[in-house]
């Protein structure tokens, strides 16, 4: 037996990390939707060969050598994420704002005593900060209503488990061996681990004798009869409704040291250095609620209860860009090669469950934390890009970028072995993306421009590995206001995609002892509206 528990908890310890890395994992780390400044925001991004903003260094570091002043900016946000979950009959909604800081930074010019129209034109450096991704959302999905249990076989076990507790409850009781036996236990309360030691903790289960090997969970009584015998028996007469409920907060951010040229006025040229900054917290949780259909037995009455996985990761990374742009009036053409980022992050992950009484009462018991070290290597990026600039009227751009995520890999001294499998996973299912960004700029009068765009993102796992594909698409829209020293910039942006979710009920994970072989179909909105204020020197 002790042999037995010792592969038990070995197995459920990797399990953990298995669940902690998985392409989830990379298809996060890899996600780069930059946002910046409100007028790179209002015409999709779409600033590869235009240059002269500041989020366009992040895109091409040869945009820098556009400007013919010095300038600073930054743009706060506001950013309203949806979503939309459905599950057979069944559908949620839950949404999330935040206030991301999308962009703040600025740049230096500098020319010669004498102007020219030869030569060097021009140098310049810059310093930026630029969001490029946002996880900021909350997903609720309504599981079931109205869910009971079926009956008790001669073991004490019950038939047909379709709640989580009576899953738990079974579990403080045995387990059954690969033949199909029932294996007890007999385990006291003191005795009990992993989730069966959670529920007790937090009043979920109790056991039918003081310090007996029996238990009953909460929503279960006991009858007690003369002669010394009991007997349980389901008060959860009106069921219980389910809730998988998924909170992400979290940011990826640029801090870029960019230098270019102006040559002639025609090769413009440009470099950066960036440090990456990462973080990302993630709490799921499935979730049971009493739908006040109890008998009342006591102040210890669930109101409902949460067994959640908590995930944090943060990370720090360093990567460089190169970028040149042509400018062939009124055509610019532009190109630009984005090297991995080489990270290091750093991760925390543990399960536990809470619980909430109809007394306002809350008791939570959780596992140790399980932390992590590990290094990872985004893809390599490369970018082209054609715009037509006519005049100080209006001006056209589309930008195409490539990104091979089989080049990505996860490395570790100590989780070799578990990387090299998820290693392999990514190189068979992930592919090489392309996406496309498109926008375009119109000024009715002088200092004021009206702004649109549109931006397709490609799915960077394959086709044959998803049932729905993770495609994104984006549209956005945006006004300018300028005059010799200042400018301020709104945009609105609207982005669409969907996604499939499977809840994991593997053997090791939360919900084990339950099934749903259905996946629950999400759908995902996010509304932004950004504000840039800039000066010029």
């Amino acid at each position: 037996m002790k042999r037995a528990l010792f592969f038990m908890i070995i197995s459920v310890c990797f399990a953990s990390i298995m669940e902690a890395q998985n392409l989830d994992d990379a298809v996060r780390f890899n996600k780069r939707e930059l946002t910046g400044t409100s007028r790179s925001l209002g015409m999709a991004n779409a600033f590869g060969a235009l240059g002269g903003d500041l989020s366009s260094l992040s895109i091409n570091p040869a945009g820098i050598a556009v400007y013919r002043t010095s300038e600073f900016a930054f743009t706060p946000s506001i950013s309203l994420n949806q979503s939309k979950a459905g599950f057979g009959s069944f559908s949620d909604n839950d949404d999330k704002y935040s206030f991301p800081f999308n962009q703040i930074g600025g740049v230096s010019t500098y020319k010669p005593l004498r102007e020219k129209d030869k030569g060097l034109i021009s140098t310049h450096f810059g310093f930026t900060y630029n969001r490029t991704a946002d996880f900021n959302e909350n997903t609720s999905m309504l599981i079931g209503q109205g869910v009971t249990d079926g009956d008790y076989n001669i073991d004490g076990q019950i038939t047909g488990v379709r709640t989580l507790l009576s899953a738990i409850r079974n579990e403080a009781h045995g387990y059954y061996d690969n033949n199909g036996n029932f294996v007890p236990i007999n385990a006291t309360p003191n005795q009990l681990t992993g989730r069966a030691k959670w529920a007790y903790e937090t009043y979920m289960l109790d056991p039918l004798f003081e310090d007996g090997t029996h238990y009953f969970s909460q929503y279960e009584d006991v009858i007690d009869y003369d002669d010394g015998t009991s007997t349980i028996y389901n008060r959860n007469v009106n069921g219980i409704t389910q809730y998988n409920i998924i909170e992400r907060d979290g940011y990826s951010g640029e801090y870029g040291f960019t230098f270019g040229a102006n040559i002639s006025n025609v090769l413009l040229v440009g470099t950066s250095i960036n440090l990456q900054s990462f973080r990302f917290e993630q709490t799921e949780s499935f979730r049971e609620v009493n739908n006040n259909s109890f008998d009342p037995s006591g102040p210890q009455d669930m109101d409902y209860f949460d067994a959640y996985n908590k995930l944090k990761q943060k990370g720090i990374g360093v990567n460089a860009k190169l970028g040149i742009i042509l400018n062939l009036h009124p055509l610019r053409i532009g190109a630009s090669f984005h090297t991995p980022t080489f990270m290091d992050v750093d991760e925390e992950y543990y399960s536990g469950i809470s619980s909430y009484l109809v007394n306002y009462n809350h008791y939570d018991h959780k596992s140790t934390i399980s932390e992590f070290d590990y290094n990872y290597r985004t893809p390599y990026r490369a970018q082209g890009s054609i715009a037509m600039v006519l005049g100080k009227f209006a001006l056209l751009s589309v930008d195409y970028e490539m990104t091979d995520h089989t080049s990505s890999k996860f490395s570790s001294s100590s989780y070799e072995t578990m990387f090299k499998r998820l290693n392999d996973d990514i190189d068979e299912q992930m592919k090489v993306t392309h996406d496309f960004r498109a926008g375009i700029e119109i000024k009715p009068i002088p200092y004021f421009a009206l702004r649109a765009g549109a931006a397709y993102f490609d799915s960077p796992i394959k086709k044959e590995y998803l049932d729905t594909e993770l495609t994104k698409w984006m549209a956005t829209g945006g006004i300018g206001i300028r005059n010799k020293n200042f400018f301020f910039d709104i945009a609105y942006a609207y982005k669409f995609n969907e996604d499939n979710y499977y809840l994991n009920t593997s053997e090791g994970s939360m919900l084990e002892g339950l099934s749903f072989a259905e996946p629950v179909a999400l759908e995902y909105r996010n509304h932004q509206a950004s504000f840039t204020f800039g000066w010029k020197f």
